[in-house]
Formats: C-alpha cells, structure tokens, sequence
C-alpha cells in the first residue's frame, strides 16, 4: 500500500511503544486508553500490510517491518514540524500559547526573565510554565505535550542523542564543590581528589548526577562515601554549611547558597553541565517557539552563560 496512505498519528503511536514497550505505558505517554492504543496499532498493521509487533511475556517486540517504520517517522514527523513551521513563519505576528517545561534550578534562574520578555515584545503570545525532570520532558516534548523543555547534560557522560528531538545550548555552567568554611584551604581550582576522605551530599533524583559524581571521583582514585541526599539545594547547602559534608553542584543553584558555604571549583578532572532547549525536531523555526528560544537564550547569555 502506498506510504502516503499510512496514518500518521498511528505511526507516532508506533514510535511511542518502539520507547515504552508496553501498551499500557505508551497510553499513559499519549494520554490515551490502551484499548485505543490496540486498536489503532492493529489499523496500521492493516495499513501496511504486515505484522509489526509480537509479544514476548509481558513485552511487545517490534518487528524488522515495524523498526524500518519507527526509522522512516522521525523523519516523517520533523518533516511535517517543518512544513507547520514554514507556514507559521508567513504570518506577521506570534501568538497563541506555548507549553514549556524546565528544571528547577533553570525554572528559576533562566525562564521568569525570557517570559517577560516575551510578554513585552509578544503581548499575544501566552508561556505556560510546568516543571519537569530532564527524562519526562524530553519525553513530553516527543509526544506533543509541550513546545519547549529545558534540558541538562553533564560532562563525562553520553549526550542526549533523539532524532525525534533538537537541542539547543544555551549555557555551559562549572559544578562547583561546596564546602563548610572551616574545609576551606585556599583559592583556586581544587583537586577533587583531596575530597576523598569527606562525606558526600548529592541531588536527589537526579541519576546523571550521581554517576557523574563516580565517574568524577573515579578518575579522582577514590570511591565517594554517599551519607545525604536531597531535591533542595537549600537543604544541600544546610547539611553542608553544618559541616555533615561536601557536594557537586552547578552554578545555577547558587542563588540559595548560605554565606557560610564556601564554593571552588575543581579540578583533576573538572566537570561542567551544559543546559540547553530541546524542540520537536523540525519545530524551531514556529514563531512562538523561536519567540520563546531567543529570550531564553538572552537571559542566559547575560546570567554569564556560555554555549
């Protein structure tokens, strides 16, 4: 059958299970029941002729024919980003609303100032702001539940590579270590090695961190002694400030650090994360996501980023 007659919604749900393996986690991802997933996941193996997906226990396994299809969306998706983006850019104003999400050290830092911003030079455009760990919204950006996410990846680790999704660097940040007062030794870069004997304390819920603080101690020579965890940089910078122990941490948490929390950088190896804009592939140049991405790229460049 002819491939401008595939559906393309179906093909995108395709892709989703291709991430998800389960039907029931590709509906929670599209919002959608899983009787709906079924059903539309059977009207594409109609529509191409060809089985594409058979179970193994509890596990839906794509076929050969369904993997060339889950290859050939990307393209086809981005594709039509595109053409909407191509359309979207003849029209004389930017408005609507634009869904993005951020962490929450960039959701503070980074994303009040590009949306007012926004508001002055775009009055009709409307940013709604949600909160997201890094791999949910990468995942909501691909499925079409926001526009824009802001993203992280640190050094020493794989970047983020999704051909269903752009990035675009917006700033590259030192991690820092912080210090009681009475640890302090000196200025400049400190080798992270001398590190070795304290106790740690890490952002909780952040995995990428975590294994960039082994790999960092690793190469260091040492095995780092984990005794605290928390989602709250003030709380991190309180154990710390009460000398319970030392922590990586990037520039843009400072803005809660405690006057008796000492930062320095480090070295031996030096690590850095990088925050960027992931889109749809295909979707930059939409007027409202372009909007939203050049304030946001403003304000990191006058918060001292580099990209």
């Amino acid at each position: 059958m002819p491939a401008e007659l595939y559906d393309v919604r179906r093909l995108r749900l395709l892709r989703e299970l291709s991430q998800h393996g389960t039907i029931a986690a590709t509906a929670r991802a599209c919002s959608l029941t899983p009787s709906a997933v079924s059903q539309q996941l059977s009207l594409l193996e109609r529509e191409v002729g060809s089985r594409l997906l058979v179970r193994d226990g509890r596990t839906l396994v794509l076929t050969e024919a369904a993997r060339v299809l889950v290859e050939h969306t990307e393209g086809i998706l981005a594709g039509l980003e595109a053409a909407r983006a191509g359309v979207a850019e003849l029209a004389s104003s930017v408005s609507g609303v634009l869904r993005l999400a951020a962490f929450p050290t960039a959701a503070r830092a980074l994303v009040p100032g590009a949306i007012a911003r926004c508001r002055a030079e775009h009055p009709d455009l409307r940013v709604r702001l949600t909160e997201l760990p890094m791999p949910e919204a990468v995942a909501a950006v691909k499925a079409g539940h926001v526009d824009l996410a802001l993203v992280y990846g640190y050094s020493l680790l794989p970047k983020l590579r999704d051909p269903g999704v752009e990035t675009v660097p917006l700033l590259r940040e030192p991690l820092l270590a912080a210090l009681p007062a009475g640890l302090d030794d000196g200025e400049g870069p400190l080798p992270l090695a001398r590190l070795a004997d304290e106790p740690w304390i890490a952002a909780d819920r952040d995995d990428d961190l975590h294994e960039l603080l082994r790999r960092a101690c690793g190469v260091a020579g040492f095995v780092p002694r984990l005794d605290f965890t928390s989602s709250d940089y003030t709380v991190i910078f309180a154990l710390v400030e009460a000398g319970l122990g030392v922590s990586l941490v990037p520039r843009l948490a400072f803005e809660s650090l405690s006057a008796d929390v000492v930062l320095r950088e480090v070295s031996e190896p030096s690590v850095e994360r990088t925050v960027s804009v992931a889109v749809r592939a295909g979707s930059a140049r939409q007027p409202p996501v372009a909007a939203v991405l050049a304030a946001l790229r403003r304000i990191a460049a006058e918060a001292g980023g580099y990209a």
